[in-house]
């Protein structure tokens, strides 16, 4: 008679065994001559392995004109032991409709998409392709090389989700290299991504799939992308956290010679689409970018915000490019949590509206450095062809300085009715060296806070250190700004308010001179000039009437010759403060100017 212990040690270990026999993966050796077989959880027909129930798998082995197929609505797990397929007549791996599937990789893999016919019933388009309302879970510390010869990498259909946990991926295609129309999600990985006419990451569904978002999130991993179009594209929203990001576009990034913006698009981190009921994000909390891009660097056809990350930027077009907002730092943040260098753009920084909080920034622009532009409606604008910031892209702001409407608005104090475009800097280093404006607003420009130094274009060129069609409004901060002519906003009470005192120049000094800010004899600040200019200004909370401006008398001498120098406070009307020879030589122009225009009149009296 068997003991009830005994009976119960004995269930116990059948059901130990079963569960080992459960558990164990169904494993499979691929080859090109593989025998039609038919198994409980898998088939073989014709050198097509069908995975047809929920199980694990372990695959090996080497199959030329072979395919992976997963069965519609299973639940997998996939170990790929160094495995090598290809298949030039339909997708070598295919993972059909409403299925789940974890792919662990193990080893090095290779998967070739050699397909020809696009016309063909099988035809799939993608080295691993995952179909509508799938999912793909890729993790593991192998490699997977992928190679797509007539379309895709690994794509995932309409409400498809990719999940990247590890893994090293080596992905060469003609389009796309890693795309999910619903979302892709990547944690960690190494990626090596090649395309010659499509984009690097890719979550953008076709016009009217209801089931897609278009969402990308990047928390980590490694990414070198060399994209022939975009590098990274999300629909709606692109959130990085963290990761090592270089990524150059169009073949030869912002040196390209024969990129058409009109017909292409080649940005390094773009969030884009052309339906109006969604909202469009892309955020950056951190990370490393080095971005050459022959179109914008970062784009958002909505918001930007970037609040951490380190940023070296070379761009044919704009540097950071946003329709609406572009926000950058966060309130009383550390500035070394954002470093951001452009070394090449058109426009530096641009958005509807900008906020900078905190950061440091180095800009170098052939047009604008920061600029906030774009449409207005009829009331205050003379027109533009859409509402969208940007010089000649489209809409072009530079139409609006002379028009009868701004004038109209600049008399009757409209600008704040009239224009949504500003700029507000509450902190932050900032430099900017632009070959047009150094910093242009279409609207008003705020300055509170922040260490700000701004070259606009060089003398004889076109362009101001600091332009804006509103009010400048500056309650704090340091601002030394230089360029080709005098900023007469700054000279017009009725467009400038400052509430702190400031001193500013006419002469005309040459690149490479040295600008010595003094306080009586101590000098407050040196910094060498990088082009031909005749105007200067420096506004602090410190400045008082013994401030001025000092300068070399050339790039070579240790002599300096003081310039002439005006030193007011409150707005540029200049209620107070010191008068320098500057200031007599503006009344007798004025007064001259008076006398003139009296005998003018007089004149056309009598003889006209």
């Amino acid at each position: 008679m068997i003991s009830r212990k005994n009976s119960f040690f004995s269930k116990t270990i059948i059901l130990f065994i079963f569960l080992i026999i459960e558990i164990k993966a169904v494993d499979i050796e691929l080859s090109s001559d593989m025998s039609n077989t038919e198994e409980s959880t898998y088939t073989i027909k014709n050198n097509v392995l069908t995975l047809n129930s929920n199980a694990d798998y372990s695959i090996s082995g080497k199959c030329s004109e072979c395919q992976i197929e997963v069965a519609k609505g299973i639940t997998a797990n996939i170990t790929l032991n160094s495995i090598s397929i290809d298949n030039s007549q339909t997708g070598p791996f295919v993972i059909k409709k409403d299925s789940t599937v974890n792919l662990i990789l193990s080893g090095e893999s290779t998967i070739i998409d050699k397909e020809t016919d696009e016309t063909s019933s099988d035809y799939e388009g993608a080295g691993l392709k995952f179909k509508s309302s799938s999912s793909l879970t890729i993790s593991g510390d192998g490699k997977l090389n992928i190679i797509g010869e007539i379309k895709n990498g690994i794509k995932g259909a309409s409400g498809s989700n990719l999940i990247i946990n590890g893994g090293t991926f080596n992905i060469t295609t003609i389009n796309n290299a890693l795309a999910a129309d619903n979302s892709v999600t990547i944690n960690d990985g190494i990626f090596i991504i090649k395309t010659t006419e499509g984009d690097g990451i890719k979550s953008d569904p076709d016009y009217g799939d209801n089931d897609s978002e278009g969402i990308i999130t990047i928390n980590g991993g490694t990414f070198n992308i060399s994209s022939y179009s975009d590098g990274i594209q999300a629909k709606s929203k692109l959130i990085i956290n963290d990761g090592y990001f270089n990524i150059k576009t169009f073949n030869n990034g912002a040196s390209s010679t024969n990129f058409n913006k009109d017909e292409d698009s080649a940005k390094g981190l773009k969030c884009s689409w052309n339906e109006t009921n969604i909202t469009i994000l892309l955020n950056i909390t951190g990370g490393t970018f080095i971005l050459d891009t022959a179109d914008d660097s970062i784009h958002s056809d909505g918001n930007i915000t970037i609040c951490g990350g380190t940023f070296t930027i070379s761009s044919g077009d704009d540097g950071v490019h946003a329709d609406q907002n572009l926000i950058l730092g966060e309130k009383d943040a550390d500035n070394n949590i954002i470093k951001m260098n452009i070394t090449k753009s058109y426009e530096g920084l641009e958005g509807s509206q900008v906020y900078i909080y905190s950061g440091t920034y180095s800009i170098i622009a052939s047009d604008d450095g920061i600029n906030s532009a774009g449409d207005t409606d009829q009331e205050c604008s003379p027109g533009g062809n859409g509402n969208f910031p940007g010089g000649d892209r489209p809409g072009n702001p530079q139409n609006w300085r002379n028009s009868k409407n701004l004038q109209r608005n600049l008399k009757n104090r409209k600008l704040d009715d009239c224009y949504s475009f500003h700029i507000n800097i509450y902190g932050g280093e900032i430099y900017v060296n632009a070959e047009a404006d150094g910093l242009d607003a279409n609207g008003n420009i705020v300055i509170s806070g922040g260490n700000i130094t701004v070259w606009g274009a060089k003398r004889g060129s076109d362009g101001d250190p600091i332009d804006m069609d509103g009010i400048l409004t500056i309650s704090g901060g340091t601002v030394f700004a230089g360029g080709n002519q005098g900023m007469t906003q700054l000279d017009n009470s009725r467009q400038t308010s400052n509430s702190q005192q400031f001193i500013k120049s006419s002469t005309s000094y040459n690149a490479n001179q040295v600008i010595y800010i003094l306080n009586g004899d101590n000098t407050i600040r040196e910094i060498t000039i990088p082009k031909d200019i005749q105007y200067l200004y420096y506004t602090s909370s410190d400045v008082d009437s013994s401030y001025k401006f000092s300068a070399t008398a050339g790039s070579n001498s240790g002599s300096t010759s003081e310039s002439t120098s005006e030193s007011t406070s409150g707005t540029s009307s200049g209620t107070s403060g010191s008068s320098s020879s500057d200031e007599n030589f503006t009344r007798f122009t004025f007064s001259l100017n008076i006398k003139i225009n009296i005998l003018f009149l007089i004149f056309y009296i009598i003889f006209v």
